[in-house]
């Protein structure tokens, strides 16, 4: 199929211009978008704020063997629920669902407050997981609703802003809270922030009388195709996460899952293609990846997750394995990153809104400062001290990160029709987590690697049991064995980023492609006249 005609057939029948959108004065609006923003801003922070924590954690509990699951139940959660929360939306009614995903929020964020067990917790942070991956995805759905085509640029940085600041604020406060008070104060903080967010959406976000809960349109909804795409994703990244760590990578449990998962999602998109055929509404429109642009653009986004949750978890516990330095102090060490991030985003969002011509243009720019990051941080040095030029490899990685965030956004939303919007949005936010998932999975396994080929080199074996347990008691070891224990954890970081270069390599090959293929349709001008044109017909 051409170009010219792969647009004819995906691209938007109608444009969110300013009469498209409610008619909302400036003040209503920008307090929705405040109240969008905190919601949003709580779901992205509890993927990392918990970073920190796992030590106190699995301390207070008196288990260090499931700790890795309170951070792995809300992932799982967090991306197998994007693709259907996102659907229900156009079901429900957007304002409905998106008060009841920050209500469940709201409650799991009690739960896990007052969890007693490990296994409480676990249990919680999926259910917390769910709810904020509705937030993760509503969110983006009210922006492309609620604001003009013209101002996109503009409230996609805004929003945006809210991964760098989540991220920023996320290690940092975790490690406060953990050297000065309880881990449960990571959740006691939602309960208050939550109600304000639930109480400016209940009370100025606009509910259309079109929309609301119709229970004649849930037999439209595609179930069997919802749970497949949970069905899928969940064993996959329990492979992903659990390979090389948890379990050895030739271990049963992880091929068994890996191969389910594969072939769930085989299933999975054969499905969907046999729903789309049918003149059903998939969830998930296979038609997507047929569009050299929209299918180019969900991949760049998919690879961008792999340097984006990767830096932000990664880099704390590198500064706290290997330069021996407090939660806390690790948190502030990263604000290199993660001020970098939201500054960038701002101006990305703000170019755009002036010059949308430049859209791809600045995204190449965008992942080209991601794979010169990445390539640093993968030769960092191992000594105890923090070297002075990895600030400025964070300031490369935070401003790559920055202007790719809002440009994503606003290429999708000049690329889909609005009846795609919110299954693109939930693809875009899911496959952006998923490709953090796989990006935490490689470090943690090339870590894992390192550590079990060279620990027993100068460590008894109980004390490779030990160390690779915990950090914090390094008790009965000499200085110059805790220097070596430290190197080997800076190699093992080390040879993670390393095979992530190929991935941010590949991330730029796919921008310039994205680039190509947006010329070959006019450029954005032309997408935009296309735009106008499918509209008015």
């Amino acid at each position: 199929m051409s170009d010219s005609k792969e647009f004819s057939e995906s691209a938007p029948s109608s444009v969110p211009s300013d009469e498209a959108v409610p008619s909302l004065s400036p003040l209503r609006l920008n307090i929705i978008v405040a109240g969008l923003w905190i919601s949003l801003f709580l779901a992205a922070l509890d993927s990392t704020i918990i970073s920190t924590a796992l030590l106190s954690i699995a301390s207070d509990f008196h288990d260090d063997d499931q700790s890795g699951w309170i951070v792995t139940a809300y992932l799982l959660t967090y991306n197998a629920f994007v693709l259907i929360l996102a659907k229900l939306s156009d079901v429900v009614g957007l304002k409905q669902l998106l008060l009841a995903c920050n209500g469940l929020f709201l409650v799991a964020s009690i739960a896990c407050s007052v969890a007693r067990s490990m296994e409480q917790l676990i249990i919680f942070r999926a259910i917390e997981g769910i709810g904020a991956s509705g937030l993760y995805c509503l969110v983006f759905i009210a922006i492309l609703q609620l604001v003009s085509l013209s101002k996109t640029g503009l409230y996609s940085g805004i929003i945006s802003s809210v991964f760098a600041l989540s991220n920023l604020a996320g290690p940092l406060l975790g490690g406060v809270i953990v050297d000065n008070t309880t881990w449960r104060w990571i959740f006691y903080m939602n309960i208050p922030i939550s109600s304000i967010a639930i109480l400016i959406l209940g009370s100025m976000m606009p509910a259309p009388s079109s929309t609301g809960f119709r229970f004649k349109a849930l037999a439209t909804v595609d179930w069997v195709g919802a749970v497949l795409s949970i069905s899928w994703l969940i064993p996959l990244l329990f492979a992903l996460e659990e390979g090389g760590s948890q379990y050895s990578w030739k271990s049963s449990v992880i091929i068994g899952t890996l191969i389910g998962g594969i072939v769930g999602l085989i299933t999975f998109l054969a499905y969907e293609a046999w729903v789309q055929r049918s003149g059903k509404d998939a969830i998930f429109p296979v038609r997507f990846l047929y569009n050299s642009v929209q299918g180019l653009l969900l991949l760049n986004i998919f690879f961008t997750g792999f340097a984006f949750y990767t830096a932000i978890i990664t880099l704390p516990q590198r500064f706290q394995a290997v330069n021996g330095v407090s939660a806390s102090r690790a948190g502030v060490l990263e604000l290199a990153l993660t001020l970098c991030m939201p500054f960038f985003s701002l101006v990305a969002g703000m170019t755009l809104s002036k010059r949308p011509q430049w859209t791809y243009l600045v995204l190449i720019f965008g992942c080209a400062l991601l794979l010169i990051a990445t390539a640093c941080l993968s030769h960092l040095p191992v000594h105890k001290s923090v070297p002075a030029a990895e600030f400025g490899f964070q300031v490369i990685m935070g401003a790559g990160l920055g202007i790719i965030s809002p440009t994503q956004y606003f290429a999708l939303k000049i690329s889909f029709l609005p009846h795609d919007t919110a299954s693109a949005t939930g693809a875009m936010n899911m496959l952006r987590a998923m490709g953090g998932c796989i990006g935490l999975a490689i470090t943690t396994s090339m870590l894992t690697s390192k550590l079990e080929a060279d620990l027993p080199l100068f460590l008894a074996p109980d004390l490779v049991a030990r160390v690779k347990q915990s950090l914090d008691d390094l008790s009965g070891l000499t200085a110059e064995q805790v220097l070596q224990i430290r190197a080997v954890y800076g190699k093992g970081y080390d040879s993670g980023f390393q095979v992530l270069i190929a991935f941010a390599g590949a991330n730029v090959l796919v921008a310039v492609l994205l680039l190509w293929a947006s010329r070959k349709r006019g450029g954005v001008d032309g997408m935009f006249e296309a735009i106008r044109l499918a509209s008015e017909s």
